[in-house]
């Protein structure tokens, strides 16, 4: 019936949908703002249309935040698609489209409370940033579909060796993040450098030929054992150094930071001793 449906009906039937949608959520000075303290709620008929129907024609014309009613009462059925369309919604706003793993915002707002959770009990949390090595020559040479299988490949691997409890997540082009909870700066890198190893082994075959291609990657970590106070965008920067020295070390390696914490206490420190030295050397 579904089927019978759309084939007699999708055309004419998303000719005006589609103007409507044009009409009231595209023209300037049209107010289609959920927030909009006036509304209006336009209402077509649609005789023989079911829901699974238009769950099939919503998915195809990107219609999946208009609401449907139906004329029998029964809401059950409604109620459950607009659940299912508001979760397939909320996991797009979370994830990375291409690999499925958490994207940025998921990834600070994770961070930060993962760094105000170190700060009240006292816990460590370490970052770790990888990024892979040379991935614009794989795109340059085998091309972005290529580049794109490189990509999936790896942030699949990353899944499957983080922790339950640990964040895994795409926060730039070829560039990668895990927050690991719990954990101090030694389990860390060890923890690193096990995932670098598991990177290596990933075979990858060249477009038109039985050869296959491998790929590397460097990692950057910093840890905050959340004895001093600290700014997320300090973690994240102590980790991009990190990144930075083991490419320009030679890359597929892994390089850490001194713990900020220790280093606000040396730095606190020294300010102390400075000041003490004022006043009693006047220098």
């Amino acid at each position: 019936m579904s089927a019978e449906y759309i084939a007699e009906n999708e055309a004419n039937l998303m000719e005006e949908l589609l103007s409507v949608r044009d009409k009231f959520c595209n023209e300037q000075k049209v107010c289609h703002s959920h927030e909009c303290p006036e509304g209006l709620a336009v209402l077509k008929l649609c005789p023989g249309m079911t829901l699974e129907a238009w769950e099939i024609l919503a998915e195809r014309h990107g219609l999946n935040d208009w609401l449907t009613m139906p004329l029998d009462r029964n809401m059950a059925p409604h109620l459950n698609h607009v659940q299912s369309v508001l979760q397939k919604l909320s996991y797009k706003t979370e994830h990375d489209p291409l690999t499925g793993l958490s994207n940025r915002r998921v990834f600070e707002r994770t961070l930060d409370q993962e760094i105000e959770r170190s700060r009240r009990n006292k816990t460590p949390v370490s970052l770790a940033i990888l990024d892979l090595d040379n991935f614009k020559k794989i795109n340059d040479t085998w091309g972005h579909l290529k580049g794109d299988e490189v990509l999936i490949d790896f942030a699949d691997l990353l899944a499957r060796n983080s922790r339950r409890y640990d964040l895994a997540a795409r926060i730039g082009g070829e560039e990668f993040a895990i927050i690991l909870s719990g954990v101090g700066l030694v389990k860390s890198q060890q923890l690193l450098e096990r995932l670098l190893s598991k990177v290596r082994d990933l075979k990858f075959n060249i477009p038109g030929s039985d050869e296959k291609f491998f790929i590397t990657c460097s990692a950057g970590i910093s840890c905050y054992k959340g004895m001093v106070d600290i700014e997320m965008h300090e973690l994240i920067c102590k980790a991009d150094k990190s990144l930075y020295e083991a490419k320009k070390a030679g890359k597929d390696q892994v390089k850490t930071s001194d713990i900020l914490d220790f280093e606000s206490v040396t730095r606190e420190s020294l300010v102390h001793a400075n000041e003490k030295k004022f006043l009693f050397t006047g220098n």
